[in-house]
């Protein structure tokens, strides 16, 4: 039990110490710094390695220049298209996965992708390197999951200018690209988490909720959507940090010893305490030893951010009861999907799905929402959110085995 917990304290710390900001920036206007879910939740694998981009000028490529670009030559054949993968971190199972569900649509649609070689380094401006080396190598497009935005701006506007079309996954605050494409937007992804607290508290009691970090983007959304949600929805629920904005949740900074800290400091307080929203990842390990610690299962609960990997355990043994993320091959596919779409000149609009070329929709995105991203790019979400529970583990552990994952 010592060793697999070490394991799991040790797989997240990889993954949170190569994150900037569980996921989702989401197709509306908000903002601050970067900690995702493929480095705090995205990529929490058991035996993980590591290896880990922004920009300036505000040349930003619109889908209609971009589309006009791409239909003002030769007619588009998809054997001649080329799209180049550039992830955060090369060497993270999330990452691998991602790669995956790229790679398969490719395969459906006749395209061709390359996934850029190792990083020596995950610094922003290694990763910033590799983009402007691929310019003038006769690509067409670049997908990048930035490790720092600012510095990856100014390369993705200079592939631009030569010619290159460019899209993100996790560019919560780019400007040059043609799409940021995320799996929900962080509003959904809140609610849907708040919308389950509701249902396994009866909508009554005392809660609390974490991010990493105060100033984190991804894990602010998120918690200002739960926030609102309960309040509108679920008066009989109190947040015991109260509705100031700002104080209103507590930051781990992505450490589950903290966190445990934290939560001790808080449960002695409020003996009470019926509930712990977990937007950090950490923050759901450390609930799971606390609870199981104190024997407060069915007393209280917790929802928040998780994979099987990481929370799996707590989860089969009725200890947590609910860990959400969104599947990392879709996200793949849908990368694929859209960036070959655009090139060809028929980006997809709002309300169409993620296919493959025989018409069968991806699960999560039957119907694409458009919106703009913090940095004003165009912004192209699924509702992709999904979730273990008690119910439904030991399928995802299976899922996750299949693509290459194991996480047991």
């Amino acid at each position: 039990m010592k060793r697999r917990l070490f394991i799991r304290f040790l797989t997240v710390f990889i993954i949170l110490s190569i994150l900037a900001v569980f996921g989702i920036s989401g197709c509306i206007n908000r903002g601050v710094t970067q900690l995702t879910i493929s480095t705090a939740i995205e990529t929490a694998a058991a035996p993980a390695t590591t290896q880990a981009a922004q920009a300036t000028q505000t040349t930003q490529t619109s889908t209609s220049e971009t589309t006009a670009a791409v239909t003002s030559g030769q007619e588009k054949i998809p054997a001649n298209f080329e799209l180049v993968y550039i992830p955060k971190f090369d060497e993270i199972s999330w990452f691998k996965v991602i790669q995956k569900g790229l790679e398969q649509c490719a395969a459906d649609y006749g395209f061709k992708v390359t996934v850029s070689p190792p990083l020596p380094s995950a610094t922003p401006a290694i990763q910033e390197q590799i983009v402007l080396d691929y310019i003038g190598k006769n690509i067409d497009a670049i997908a990048v999951c930035p490790i720092a935005d600012k510095t990856m701006d100014e390369a993705l506007a200079k592939a631009n200018a030569a010619g290159i079309m460019t899209f993100s996954n996790e560019g919560y605050t780019l400007k040059n690209v043609s799409f940021d494409i995320e799996a929900a937007t962080g509003q959904e992804f809140g609610e849907a988490m708040m919308k389950s607290a509701i249902k396994y508290t009866g909508g009554t009691g005392k809660y609390l909720v974490s991010v990493g970090f105060l100033n984190s983007i991804l894990h602010s959304q998120w918690a200002d959507a739960e926030i609102a949600f309960q309040q509108k929805n679920a008066p009989g629920l109190t947040n015991i940090l109260g509705y100031t904005d700002g104080t209103d949740r507590f930051e781990d900074g992505e450490d589950a010893k903290i966190a445990a800290t934290k939560l001790t400091d808080y449960l002695t307080a409020n003996k009470d305490l019926k509930l712990i929203i977990g937007n950090s990842m950490n923050t759901g390990i450390a609930a799971g030893e606390l609870i199981g610690k104190k024997r407060l299962q069915d007393k209280l609960m917790f929802v928040g951010s998780g994979l099987p990997v990481t929370i799996g355990e707590y989860i089969t043994g009725g200890i947590l009861q609910e860990g959400f993320f969104w599947d990392p091959y879709l996200i793949g596919y849908a990368i694929g999907y859209v960036s070959f779409k655009t090139w060809m000149g028929t980006p997809p609009k709002s309300g169409e799905p993620v296919s493959t070329a025989s018409g069968v929709k991806q699960q999560g995105y039957e119907s694409l929402s458009l919106g703009v991203n913090t940095g004003g790019a165009q912004m192209i979400c699924g509702n992709a959110i999904v979730s273990i529970t008690k119910a439904n583990i030991e399928d995802w552990y299976k899922k996750f085995e299949g693509y290459g994952w194991p996480q047991k």
